[in-house]
């Protein structure tokens, strides 16, 4: 049997959805047992990713930057056609709010861990001269982009942090809307886009020998001419495709946090 640990970040059901369809056509794509779970929450994830407690992993940036190393191999996500992304700092339309204007406003976060939805905005103000923990009146880590979302347009939030696939209009509404719903997103707009980093990635663990692990790599995405068998990843994980990620990658955002 294989273990696959799925991240909660997009939200519980969502995720627990996905992990259905994965076990499915995963255990039949792979002649073997997947059994998915739904991490409770980031630092559960990272425990379990760390100690190889799983075979598969949907692993967010932040956990790539600590495993990749040690993963008998770590295949990016491709979305939009790019395997990195941004984060946006996001507030409502109507409330006017700007970067100079940040001082007493509340922010929700996804998690400490989470690149998109916190460490990559931290380190775009810290670079600007401000402090988060003077700036803001409060900082909530709430566990996933959708709760980090429903914060702002409930009034429990000035601004939140979500992950986009690029500074462009469109992948910011795209991104607004699966989070917050159409309804939700029309009353967003963001703040600012930051600089990229890499995206999250399915990751083959040490949890696996080499040859099981390259038979298992062979078998998902085989040899050109070969029978592809990521239909199910691609739509568990909002992907159009996979990128082998090269050494070292993402060992950039370990000063991230």
């Amino acid at each position: 049997m294989l273990r696959f640990l799925v991240p909660p970040s997009v939200g519980v059901a969502r995720a627990q959805a996905r992990g259905e369809l994965l076990e499915r056509s995963l255990s039949n794509d792979l002649g073997d047992r997947v059994q998915v779970e739904v991490a409770p929450d980031y630092a559960t994830f990272e425990r379990v990713a760390r100690d190889a407690g799983a075979e598969l992993l949907w692993a967010p940036a932040a956990i790539c930057a600590h495993v990749a190393d040690d993963a008998r191999a770590v295949f990016k996500v491709v979305r939009a056609g790019r395997s990195t992304y941004r984060s946006a700092l996001i507030a409502r339309a109507d409330a006017h709010v700007s970067i100079a204007g940040l001082a007493g406003k509340r922010a929700a976060w996804v998690d400490r861990r989470s690149i998109g939805g916190y460490l990559l905005v931290a380190q775009h103000l810290r670079e600007r001269g401000i402090d988060l923990d003077r700036t803001f009146v409060s900082q909530d880590f709430v566990g996933t982009h959708p709760a980090a979302l429903a914060a702002v347009i409930e009034d429990r939030a000035d601004v939140a942090a979500v992950s986009v696939a690029s500074g462009e209009s469109e992948h910011v509404d795209q991104a607004l809307s699966l989070h917050g719903g159409r309804a939700g997103a029309a009353r967003l707009s963001p703040i600012l886009i930051t600089d990229t980093a890499p995206t999250d990635a399915l990751v083959i663990t040490r949890a696996l020998d080499v040859i099981r692990a390259e038979a298992l790599i062979e078998r998902i995405f085989p040899p050109a001419g070969g029978r592809e068998r990521t239909t199910a990843l691609k739509l568990a994980m909002e992907a159009d495709g996979f990128e082998r990620a090269g050494d070292g990658e993402y060992a950039r955002l370990k000063k991230l946090g």
